[in-house]
This record gives C-alpha cells, sequence and structure tokens, in this order.
C-alpha cells in the first residue's frame, strides 16, 4: 500500500480548541498536530496604568504583525492582562504565560516565602485557567546555577514539582511546565506536562547535540524550546536569519514539540531598567523588521521533508491481535511519507520467522517493524528516513509510549515495571532499540542471517541489535520516531508477557554468555531508558557543575540504575528468604520479607507517581506488580538457564558508560552565615579572602573539581573535614546578598566503624563479658561526651574563620 505525498504545511490555528500533549509531540484535542511556533513579547516598561507592556495602541499593533509573521504562540514573562486577551484571541493567537515571582533568592530558606509563592502561582492560574488562547503556563524561569546547587537538586525539583500540582489544580486542562537551561540540565520536574527549555548556542552541530541530550531527558514527554536566539549587536542581522533557519531545521529534525524565538522587539525592560546593550529582537525598538522577518514568513509553513524519500516496507508482525489491529493499520494508512507498504505477517509460527518472512518479501532496501498493539505517529517513516540517510548506519528507531489508558487496569500495567526500553551507548547511539519500533537496512539484516528462529515470542530485538553492533555499523535512536504500544490489558497477560521475557533472557544468555553477569542478569554497555527517569537521583557526584559549581552547561551523568535494596527483590530475595526459613529464623525471614516490601514500593510509588496515579488501592495493585514482576522474571529465566544449560561468562563485558563515584564522605550542616554587601561585593571576593585565610594558618584545602557540593574543603584526607559553601544573591540596584554554609564532612567508613563498635558492645552486653564490655561502655561514653565537644570547637573555628574572610573583603555580617 502506498500514501500520497504529503502537504508541506501544518493546519492553521483552530480558535477555542485546548492543545494537549500527545507522546513526544503536542495537538489539538481533536487530534490535529499542533507545531508551535513562538516567539516572546516583553516584558515592557509598565505602561500608563502601570501594567509590563505597551500601550494598547502599540501592543495592538505588535501582536497583529506577530501573527502575520507567521508566529501562532506568544511567550509572555508577566501574566496577561485584559487586553492582551484580547487581542489574542482575536487574533487566533495562543500564549505560554510566566508566572514571575522570586527565583533569584534561597526562597527555600523562608517558609512564609514559599507560601507566597505558592498563592501567587495558584491565584495566577485560577484567573486565567478558563482561558483557551493560553497553551501552557509556566512556574518558574531558569533559577540562578549556584542557587540549585546552594539549595540542592532534589529540593529545588520538589519545590517545582509543587508548584505544578498547584497549578494543575487550578488550571486542569491547561499544560504545565517549568522552564529550565543547561546551567541546570538535570533540572526536570517529573510531573510537568512537557520539557522547557531555554538555549542559546551559534552552531547547527552544538544545537543538535544539545536537543538529542535534552531529548533524553525529556523521556516520553514533549520537547519544547522555550527561548532560543541570537544578538544583532555582537553578530548582525544577516548571521541571526542564518541562525534562524537552522534552528528551525533542527527543531523539526530532532523531533522537538515547537521552539519560541527569542525576541520579537529589542525593547526589553528588566531590574527596573531599559536594557539596551542586547538586541536579540527580530524588529528594532521602532518596529523596524530585520531580515530574519522575511525569513519567518517562508518558515512557517516549512514542514520535514524526507531525507531522499526511501522506498520502506512495513513489517506488522500479529498473532491474536484482533483488539487493536485495525487501529494499528488505520495509523499506517495515514502515514505522511510518500513512498511505502505495508505487509501483514501471521506470526503463529513464532514472531522470528514471521520477522523474517516479512524481510523476503519486502521490495524495498529498508524495513520497519513495528508490532499488532502499536499505533504508529503520523511522522513516523519521516523520522527514521533522516536516521537511515546515514549508510553507516544499520538500524533506527524510537520511543514506545504507553496510549491514554482505556481502562483502569490498562493504566495500572502501564506503570508497572519490565516495559519494552531502549538502551543508549550515548544521546544519539543505542545499543538495543525494542522490535516495536525498528527499522533495519535489508543488506544489514541478510548479512547476519536475519533473526533467529529459536526466539519465539521474544528477545528476538535484542539478539539482532547485538549482532548488528557487531558488524561494526552503528544504530541510532531517533527521539521523533515516535509509535504508541499498548501496554497488557489484564493482570494475567502482564505477568505472562513478564514470565516470557525471562525465558528469552536464558535464550540470550545460551548466544550471548559475555553479556550477562554471575546473578544472571544481562550487562548493557548502556544506560537503560524506561521505567526510571535519567535525572532521577541527582545526588552529589552525579551532576558536573563546574568548578564552584559555575559550569555553563551543567550535566547529569547516569549512576548504575541499581540501587542495594534490589538485592531483596526478585529470585535471590525469594531463595534467602526460603533459607531462613529452612534454618527456623522466623525473624530474618519477616525481615527480607518487609525489605522486599519497601523496596517494590520505592519502585511502585515512583512509577504511580510518574503516571499520576493517586487512588491508593490502584497504588496497592501496582506494589504488587512491582512485588511480583522481579520474581517471575527471575523464575522464568532460571528454569530456561537450567533446560538450556545456559551460563553466564566468568568474564562479562565491562559497560562503555562508567556510572560516576559517590563521594566517600557524608556531609552534616554546621550552620549559615550571611553577609551584606551595598556595592556589589560577591562569593568571589569571600572566597580570595577565605583562601588567604587558610594558607596563613597553614591549613591544607582543596577546591570543588565540580563534582562536590562544597567550595573549599579543609583538610580533606582525614576522617573527618571541614567545608565551606557559598552563594551570592543579586539584588535591586547592585546590592548583594551572599550566604555561607559551613559543613561537616564526615568519611563513610569512619561512620560505618562506628555502628560496628556499638554493635560489638551490644553483643557484648548480651554475652555478659563484663570486662570488656565496661571498656566498651568507657568508649561509648566517650563518644558521647567527645563529638559534640569536638564538634562545637570545629564550628567555632569555621565561623571565625568565615567571619574573618568577610571583613576582608568588606562584607557586613547580618545577625
Amino acid at each position: 500500500m502506498t500514501s500520497a505525498t504529503p502537504s508541506a504545511s501544518l493546519p492553521p490555528v483552530s480558535h477555542g480548541q485546548r492543545v494537549v500533549a500527545a507522546g513526544k509531540f503536542l495537538q489539538l484535542v481533536d487530534g490535529t498536530t499542533h507545531f508551535m511556533r513562538g516567539v516572546t513579547y516583553g516584558p515592557f516598561k509598565p505602561n500608563s496604568r502601570g501594567e509590563p507592556f505597551p500601550e494598547d495602541s502599540q501592543l495592538a499593533a505588535d501582536l497583529r504583525h506577530i501573527e502575520a509573521l507567521g508566529f501562532n504562540t506568544v511567550r509572555l514573562y508577566e501574566p496577561p492582562t485584559a487586553a492582551v486577551l484580547r487581542e489574542v484571541e482575536a487574533l487566533g493567537l495562543r500564549l505560554i504565560v510566566g508566572i514571575p515571582w522570586s527565583e533569584h533568592v534561597d526562597f527555600l530558606a523562608s517558609r512564609s516565602l514559599c507560601r507566597e509563592i505558592e498563592t501567587q502561582v495558584a491565584a495566577t492560574c485560577a484567573r486565567l485557567g478558563d482561558h483557551s488562547c493560553i497553551t501552557a503556563f509556566l512556574v518558574a524561569n531558569e533559577i540562578e546555577k549556584t542557587l540549585v546547587r546552594w539549595m540542592k537538586p532534589r529540593r529545588v525539583r520538589a519545590f517545582i514539582e509543587k508548584l505544578i500540582g498547584i497549578a494543575r489544580r487550578h488550571a486542569p486542562h491547561t499544560l504545565i511546565s517549568y522552564a529550565t537551561y543547561p546551567s541546570t540540565g538535570y533540572l526536570v520536574p517529573r510531573n510537568a506536562d512537557f520539557i522547557a527549555v531555554n538555549v542559546y548556542l551559534e552552531s547547527a552541530e552544538a544545537f543538535s547535540a544539545c536537543l538529542a541530550q535534552w531529548q533524553n531527558l525529556a523521556g516520553n514527554q514533549p520537547l519544547l524550546i522555550t527561548e532560543f536566539g541570537l544578538d544583532v549587536a555582537s553578530h548582525g542581522p544577516e548571521r541571526q536569519a542564518e541562525v534562524m533557519r537552522w534552528q528551525h531545521d533542527c527543531l523539526l529534525s530532532g523531533g522537538c514539540a515547537g521552539g519560541v524565538w527569542f525576541a520579537y522587539t529589542d525593547e526589553w525592560f528588566r531590574g527596573g531598567r531599559e536594557i539596551t546593550d542586547w538586541q536579540f529582537g527580530l524588529v528594532d525598538r521602532e518596529r523596524k523588521e530585520r531580515p530574519a522577518c522575511v525569513l519567518q514568513r517562508e518558515l512557517a509553513t516549512v514542514w520535514l521533508p524526507p531525507a531522499a524519500a526511501p522506498r520502506i516496507s512495513v513489517v506488522v508482525c500479529t498473532h491474536n491481535g484482533a483488539a487493536t489491529l485495525s487501529q494499528c493499520l488505520d495509523s499506517l494508512v495515514a502515514l505522511r511519507y510518500p513512498d511505502f507498504e505495508i505487509l501483514l505477517i501471521d506470526d503463529g509460527s513464532g514472531l522470528s520467522v514471521a520477522r523474517n518472512l516479512g524481510a523476503r518479501l519486502a521490495t524495498s532496501s529498508i524495513i520497519a517493524y513495528t508490532d499488532d498493539d502499536c499505533i504508529a505517529h503520523p511522522d513516523w517513516l519521516l523520522h527514521l528516513s533522516h536516521a537511515l540517510a546515514d549508510e553507516t548506519v544499520a538500524a533506527a528507531g524510537g520511543p514506545n509510549i504507553p496510549p491514554p489508558p482505556r481502562n483502569r487496569i490498562e493504566h495500572i500495567v502501564a506503570a508497572a515495571p519490565g516495559a519494552p526500553a531502549h538502551v543508549l551507548l550515548n544521546d544519539t547511539e543505542a545499543e538495543h532499540l525494542p522490535g516495536c519500533n525498528l527499522a533495519i537496512r535489508k543488506d544489514a539484516l541478510e548479512l547476519i542471517g536475519g533473526f533467529r528462529v529459536e526466539f519465539k515470542t521474544a528477545g528476538d530485538d535484542v539478539d539482532i541489535c547485538w549482532r548488528l553492533r557487531e558488524t561494526g555499523r552503528r544504530l541510532l535512536f531517533v527521539p521523533g520516531a515516535m509509535v504508541w504500544h499498548h501496554r497488557r490489558f489484564t493482570i494475567r497477560a502482564y505477568l505472562t508477557q513478564q514470565f516470557g521475557y525471562g525465558c528469552a533472557e536464558a535464550l540470550l544468555m545460551k548466544t550471548h554468555p559475555e553479556r550477562f553477569g554471575f546473578l544472571g542478569g544481562a550487562r548493557w554497555r548502556g544506560g537503560i531508558y524506561g521505567d526510571q527517569h535519567p535525572a532521577d537521583y541527582p545526588v552529589e557526584g552525579s551532576i558536573f557543575h563546574g568548578p564552584l559549581g559555575l559550569g555553563a552547561f551543567q550535566v547529569i551523568y547516569s549512576s548504575s540504575s541499581f540501587r542495594w535494596w534490589e538485592w531483596f527483590t526478585g529470585l535471590l530475595w525469594l531463595a534467602m528468604l526460603l533459607l531462613a526459613l529452612v534454618c527456623q529464623q522466623p525473624w530474618l525471614a519477616l525481615g527480607l520479607l518487609g525489605f522486599a516490601s519497601w523496596s517494590a514500593w520505592q519502585v511502585s510509588a515512583r512509577n504511580a507517581a510518574a503516571a499520576g496515579i493517586q487512588d491508593p488501592l490502584d497504588r496497592l495493585l501496582i506494589w504488587w506488580l512491582s512485588f511480583l514482576q522481579p520474581v517471575v522474571r527471575e523464575w522464568a529465566r532460571l528454569r530456561g538457564m537450567l533446560a538450556l544449560g545456559a551460563r553466564p561468562s566468568r568474564h562479562p563485558l565491562l559497560p562503555d558508560i562508567i556510572p560516576p563515584t559517590r563521594p566517600h564522605k557524608i556531609t552534616l550542616g554546621l550552620g549559615t552565615l550571611c553577609f551584606w554587601s551595598e556595592t556589589g561585593i560577591t562569593r568571589d571576593a569571600w572566597l580570595q579572602e577565605l583562601r588567604k585565610a587558610l594558607r596563613a594558618a597553614h591549613i591544607i584545602f582543596r577546591e570543588d573539581d565540580g563534582w562536590r557540593w562544597f567550595d573549599i574543603e579543609a583538610w580533606p584526607w582525614s576522617e573527618v573535614s571541614r567545608a565551606f559553601l557559598s552563594v551570592t544573591e543579586f539584588h535591586a540596584n547592585g546590592r548583594c546578598l551572599t550566604r555561607v554554609k559551613l559543613l561537616l564532612r564526615i568519611r563513610r567508613s569512619f561512620g560505618w566503624n562506628m555502628l560496628l563498635w556499638l554493635i560489638v558492645t551490644s553483643i557484648l552486653m548480651a554475652a555478659g563479658l563484663h570486662m570488656l564490655l565496661v571498656l566498651g561502655l568507657v568508649a561509648v561514653l566517650a563518644i558521647v561526651l567527645l563529638v559534640p565537644l569536638g564538634v562545637w570547637f570545629i564550628r567555632r573555628e569555621m565561623r571565625r574563620l568565615a567571619r574573618s574572610a568577610a571583613a576582608s573583603a568588606g562584607l557586613i555580617e547580618m545577625r
């Protein structure tokens, strides 16, 4: 079956319809594709009514011009006035509304300020939430990087997520997010409707690489670039137009849901004054057009063209798939691609057999595999064609995302662990791509002999990806090549699927023993993307902030996905539990059962929150599935290993991605000092004076290497060290507030040794060894008395050093 050539333009704005998130993209509520083409507007010097917008006549003229340029969305940094809403609704434009508040200070230090911020977000969303022209609210914008490091990323993210929840309660039909930027690239709220990023880069290569990284952080959500532009004063108007062209192309090819150009005009008012040294506008302050305006009119109707438009054979393997097959085929017929065929193959004889038959019948050089329970996005093949334009690429695939659930059980199963997931070696290159969304070059498939027929129901995609990579060609992950993928509709079907995955892992171990660890789990070279978010665990040592937290591009590095409590799940836990019962150790058995229940709850709570499941009974069922899933899967794998004689290699492959090492010390706070400056003196001056003071006292110290949550650490190699962390808040009229935290850092081994000593003392007490008991009690008493005293002396000395450095820098302490 062959489709017609798609239109080069997208449908116009449909007035009155809401914009909703649909997987990696946006659409109107009627299903019409909506690509956001936006521009920022303001903030401006207050008008005669004190509003942060131009006078009504200029406002109307500006918005008419914006609409004429082909933009469909305007981003505001202040809530819209009645005049703004009136003009926007009349023109059919849409708005992204920012909610301004005190983002430049340590807001988490003041409960009253937090409540004030929450009230402001609630009031704004309640007042404006009924306006269908508002596409999204942004609850905050670019919280400063050193402030996030100071307040701790997890605490800041938790507060942002709280604001998103408040906004959603008051504006349930409007999209909600937070606008982050590359300097806090790890700050990704998990409950946002889309990921919003402000990015300023001056080369297409760097911008494309940045988009790929952010697509992985976005996961299954749309990615919007909410600011991007170029300063005409530094680069000239022709360069601005050139950058606009490749930025537009990168957004489309990168699978983004849209972008917002910064800015419409050079007129910009911030911090109580006019900004005149930057010129980012498409028009100048007098509204005179620059060359980029001409280009914008051309780009307004341009969509992503196919890459050389090779013919593609779509192969759908089906077995008892009547419930979803018609929906799958309807989506394939509607694909916006000029040349493709659809082959429907009965896989009653086995999935791999069906895939090989589809390859033999295919009349094209590229075969795109999907399943009968998938729904392809209209531009699925379009994005795959761009990835496969590179001859070094053997295969490509994109995300498979659960569609809106049709019933309660499907919603619960979609939140349970174990769904098909891609494995990435970097932001674009994959080690594994699920078979429900996998395009392979026919010659590459024939070179390795096709799919192995022993894989009847699962595992065939893992095997084929490993073998394709062994030929030296690459596998690419394509964020825009999206398919909806139904999860199982019943609990029984879900557990049957997980059992099948376990059996397939045994088959894989038989043919690829070097890729499995000694406990039977697969040893992936890359990072797994699926049940957990890449930015779920922003801890010290996982984020490269740059020295002293000043890095322009701060990245979170995926640590090992294995958590210590996962030892108490799956088959290993079951064996330990049975051993405890056989040895008649009921308390140990209860402890293991408790740990298993708790660890399953960790998984289920995270997944339920991500899926928006609040009902207690539904959360309990997700917990039960999280408890059963590793047991069922590992039991099936063990049975298969015994039946096939499969054994993992004694020398498994090491991963290409080495997780960052965690710091060897824990950190305790000893208080905070605050220093004020009327003349703009910042933490830089304070740190310089602290260095001098430490050198004068002959104290050995080290500075943050970019991975640590301190600025300077004294006696860093001792069991107990002291450290300083600082941040500067910038207030009006050049005034500054510098905050300094006093930190006590204790080596983890020291803490474990102390705990061991207490345990030994307890054992001696139970054994009645009186002499040793007396010695142990004396030691414990000494610790109890001396440790607080030692901490008091350390704190006093640190306060003295901090105050001395502040006085030398010209800072005034605030008490």
